[in-house]
């Protein structure tokens, strides 16, 4: 409360003196802000926390040291914006003054490693921190519930100093966010990013080592807390590379940027990673209570989970330029990551290393309704190698691997049906001479859980798409005429169009049977006589008929509609033409490449 009062009083009087100091962000035409916008305000957020912990007699050394000397870098990279190698060389040193003066993390059991250890996350979040501070109120949300995450998990272990430290930042931060959710008046900057991926940062690693249950929660803690962050650093940076382009240049290539570039507005694109913040955190504290035993086995399941949202953002990428073109003109690591990741498939391999184990360790979980021992699990682990290699044995043999993901369908669900059914076989059959425990139950509920987790993340794309869709502003809601085959196919052509903001808002037919039935999870709303209805209750932009050949007199009537309201009116086919010799002066361009370069 002291660290969110302070702020909200001290932030107007920051916002002066930057405007008139000239301290501001320039516009540009990328920017959802035409005007100049004051930075600065980690000053007021970084000097609400400080007074608030001194107040409390909870202000450490370090965290002193750490907050106040990268407040300094941030303040001066807001004024003369520094060179990015300078900046990292100046927080390198302000990172390694603050790691003596703060508890070990106990990442490694040799000093000099932990050290490293410690030092490389901490610059992560740093920087990381300091990217997603991209869209108004989108830093500052994340940053409230890491702090408010980090306090609870301390002050569940009696750690009152850590969890104030928790608290104050998210205090600081929540006044803050009056000033700088959307519309924004006044930007956090370097200033305020900076130092807040390092406490953050301390806050999260310390978080992870109160937990006695469990080991691995001093690495998955602090990874969970900052994911937000660290995944789209990660997203960006194998995104650059693959697309051969520098790692340390800004770019609009951000998670968010791609979020906004699908059709959300700014505020729905900042709810959704507030929402995925909170996701993490929430399993970070169930993480920091969880036994050894059921942390391990539910690791997996969580680890894919976010493979899945990663892969995602990334494949969007892709959305200009296919992979297959980007592949024939790029050079070195960029085609390196491109032939393992979607032409050898790599990418859905490594995603499989997390759902089979989630798949076999979910089924004993249920067998034994969640009650398993650190034993038991050391057993698991034992004979995980072998249920690995059957249950990849059985996808090449079933071509699970086969099918695309953008474009994933029923046959690509029948072979990953056949391929867990087979590894389910594979593994009975190597349990009668491997050290695997397997009882009949535990042998059909991990071919359950393997097909289902295969449909979820094959399908996962589509899925992720119609979600965003759902969200998105829609520069054009469309309403179609007919209900059948080809108006589906149209529902779906244009739910699946990349880069098209287009929404059906509804079907429209004469055929009464169909009347409030969904097609393609869209509503048949009525008939052509209740058009008028419809735009006044639920308005639409244009008019797609998609159907077969309409009566002379219902057509009349569509026209006459669609002049009377101005609304265009398009028709919807699919037609297969019959292709003659082509001509050297015609060219023929397959999946955007030049005219010869590609036949067939």
């Amino acid at each position: 409360m002291i660290a969110m009062l302070l702020a909200i009083i001290v932030v107007p009087q920051i916002k002066r003196m930057a405007l008139r100091c000239g301290v501001t962000a320039k516009p540009c035409t990328d920017a959802p802000h035409r005007a100049a916008m004051p930075l600065l305000g980690g000053i007021a957020i970084i000097g609400a926390v400080m007074a608030a912990l001194a107040t409390v007699h909870a202000l450490s050394l370090g965290i002193l040291i750490g907050g106040v000397g990268l407040l300094a870098i941030g303040v001066l990279d807001d004024i003369l914006v520094l060179r990015p190698l300078t900046k990292l060389l100046a927080q390198a040193v302000i990172v390694a003054l603050v790691l003596p003066l703060t508890p070990s993390a106990r990442l490694a059991p040799w000093g000099w490693v932990n050290a490293l250890l410690t030092g490389f996350f901490l610059l992560a979040t740093v920087n990381s921190f300091n990217l997603i501070d991209g869209l108004d109120g989108l830093a500052t949300g994340v940053g409230i519930v890491v702090g408010m995450a980090g306090g609870v998990i301390a002050l569940l272990h009696h750690e009152i100093a850590l969890g104030c430290q928790g608290l104050a930042i998210a205090g600081a931060l929540c006044g803050f966010l009056l000033y700088n959710a959307s519309p924004a008046s006044i930007f956090m900057g370097d200033s305020g990013a900076l130092p807040l991926g390092l406490l953050l940062g301390l806050i999260s690693l310390h978080a992870g080592d109160l937990s006695g249950n469990s080991r691995l929660s001093r690495y998955v803690v602090p990874i969970l807390l900052m994911l937000v962050p660290l995944l789209d650093t990660a997203i960006v940076s194998v995104s650059r590379m693959a697309m051969s382009k520098p790692i340390s240049r800004g770019g609009l290539d951000h998670s968010h940027h791609k979020l906004l570039a699908l059709g959300l507005s700014e505020p729905v694109a900042v709810a959704v990673f507030w929402a995925v913040a909170m996701m993490t955190a929430a399993f970070a504290v169930a993480v920091v209570i969880m036994p050894h035993a059921l942390l391990l086995a539910t690791l997996p399941m969580t680890l894919a989970l976010f493979m899945v949202i990663a892969l995602f953002m990334i494949d969007l990428t892709f959305d200009a330029v296919s992979p297959g073109v980007a592949w024939g003109y790029l050079q070195g690591l960029a085609r390196f990551i491109l032939a393992f990741s979607y032409k050898r498939r790599l990418a859905e391999s490594l995603l499989d290393l997390a759902l089979i184990p989630a798949a076999y360790f979910g089924a004993f979980l249920i067998r034994l309704d969640f009650q398993i021992n650190d034993g038991l699990m050391a057993s698991l682990l034992g004979s995980l190698p072998w249920v690995l290699l059957m249950t990849y044995a059985a996808f090449m043999a079933a071509g699970v691997y086969r099918g695309m993901w953008r474009y994933a369908s029923v046959s690509d669900l029948l072979r990953m049906t056949n391929g867990a059914v087979l590894a389910g076989v594979f593994v009975v059959l190597i349990s009668m001479v491997a050290p695997i425990e397997l009882s009949g139950s535990v042998a059909v509920l991990y071919v359950i859980l393997l097909t289902n987790l295969l449909a979820a993340s094959r399908f996962s794309f589509r899925a992720l798409r119609r979600g965003v869709a759902l969200l998105a502003v829609a520069d054009n809601r469309v309403l179609i005429v007919g209900a059948g085959a080809l108006a589906e196919a149209a529902a779906r052509y244009l739910s699946a169009a990349n880069g098209r903001r287009v929404k059906v808002v509804g079907f429209v037919d004469d055929d009464l049977m169909k009347l409030g039935k969904l097609v393609h999870g869209r509503q048949v709303m009525g008939s052509l006589g209740d058009l008028e209805r419809i735009l006044r209750t639920t308005s639409f932009d244009e008019l797609l008929v998609a159907a077969d050949p309409l009566p002379r007199e219902r057509m009349q009537r569509l026209w006459e509609f669609a002049s009377s309201h101005k609304v265009p009116m398009r028709r919807f086919s699919i037609r297969v033409n019959e292709l003659g010799p082509v001509n050297e002066s015609e060219g023929l361009s397959l999946a955007g490449t030049p005219h010869g370069a590609a036949g067939g």
